[in-house]
């Protein structure tokens, strides 16, 4: 494979181009025009509204906070349609602007009304999401009879029977599945206080941000072993990584905002950079080279096992493989591990704990 090729991060949605695969997803940061504006000046390949309600409403203090290295918020605010309607007046950017209606705050008959409208206020795509899976199917049969735009629809987590949900969201007239939302309910308390953290009646709200990337990486791969629609994956995405990671697992493209939340919008200007980066060193030109490789790997089988091998150029000495080895199959010599296969049993934490990825994923025969 070709090193250092030129790189094209481009990605199409339904006949819509993208400049490159990183949504903005809906949330805080795309809650107006003026934000809306703000987030087109960074690398941003796609923006979708916050979610859209017939009325106003204010969220309660506190409702975002940030835990551990998650985000837990209970924020439903929303400017109301109609205001919306306004803000969207006033947008001027060069971007695909996909626009979100709440259909667990409106029935799915509004929002196919809503969508229909939207559709001539700018938007580029129309998006429900819900946690209950039939408003979303129901909105997408509604609205496909007057909405000439892409729909897209977000699917709340940890669905089961996700083939035939899929299935039937395609039957529908769906475009493009987004996954997954926030996971919850979740929950902090301030020890000082021995109260909830957030204002929510019950205190508690949902989690989003890097915690949840991992069943957010699982939940894509199922999604798309069924789909014949592109896919968004969303949950937890904070690097480059992350990113190539959803796109090896089937995503045409990913949708990030608690990453964003927590670490500014210059977090979509440092993954693009760094994917840039990445894919031309591997000797990737486009997203599709590597698109859903994970659904075409080779299965090891019998005969065969991975195993922990040392690249001693890369190792700092850190012995943190030694530590996290319940075995203790690693014993450190020369500020260098040393592995006693006799006692390892292949579990994979020293390979994933190493902070320079000095211990590499060596195949061996049996």
């Amino acid at each position: 494979m070709e090193k250092n090729v030129k790189v094209d991060l481009s990605c199409e949605i339904a006949n819509i181009k993208f400049k490159n695969p990183l949504f903005l997803s809906e949330g805080p940061l795309s809650g107006s025009a003026k934000l809306i504006e703000r987030a087109a000046g960074f690398a941003v390949g796609g923006i979708v509204t916050k979610s859209m309600r017939e009325g106003s409403f204010v969220s309660p203090s506190m409702h975002m906070i940030k835990s551990q290295r998650g985000l837990i918020n209970a924020d439903w605010s929303d400017i109301g349609f109609e205001n919306w309607l306004k803000e969207l007046k006033k947008l001027s950017i060069d971007i695909p602007l996909i626009t979100n209606v709440a259909t667990n705050h409106v029935s799915p008959k509004d929002a196919a009304k809503f969508a229909e409208i939207l559709q001539h206020h700018g938007a580029s795509m129309v998006t429900f999401s819900d946690y209950i899976p039939e408003n979303l199917i129901d909105a997408v049969k509604y609205a496909r009879d007057t909405v000439d735009v892409p729909i897209m629809v977000k699917l709340p987590p940890f669905q089961k029977n996700i083939g035939p949900l899929c299935a039937r969201l395609e039957e529908a007239g769906v475009n493009c599945i987004a996954a997954m939302d926030a996971v919850g309910p979740a929950m902090d308390i301030d020890i000082t206080t021995g109260r909830t953290m957030l204002g929510s009646e019950d205190g508690s709200g949902y989690m989003s941000s890097e915690p949840i990337f991992p069943l957010a990486l699982a939940y894509i791969a199922e999604i798309c072993r069924y789909v014949s629609v592109p896919v968004v994956g969303v949950g937890g995405i904070t690097t480059y990584k992350d990113v190539v990671k959803m796109i090896m697992a089937g995503a045409t493209a990913v949708g990030i905002v608690g990453g964003a939340i927590l670490n500014g919008l210059q977090i979509f200007d440092k993954i693009e950079r760094d994917l840039k980066v990445w894919m031309s060193a591997n000797g990737y030109e486009t997203l599709d080279q590597f698109r859903a490789t994970i659904h075409k790997q080779e299965i090891l089988g019998d005969g065969w096992e991975i195993i922990p091998a040392l690249e001693p150029a890369l190792c700092n000495g850190c012995a943190i493989c030694e530590k996290v080895c319940f075995k203790q199959a690693i014993t450190m010599v020369d500020k260098k591990p040393v592995f006693d296969y006799s006692e390892c049993v292949r579990c994979g934490v020293c390979i994933t704990s190493c902070p320079k990825d000095a211990i590499l994923q060596k195949r061996s025969a049996l």
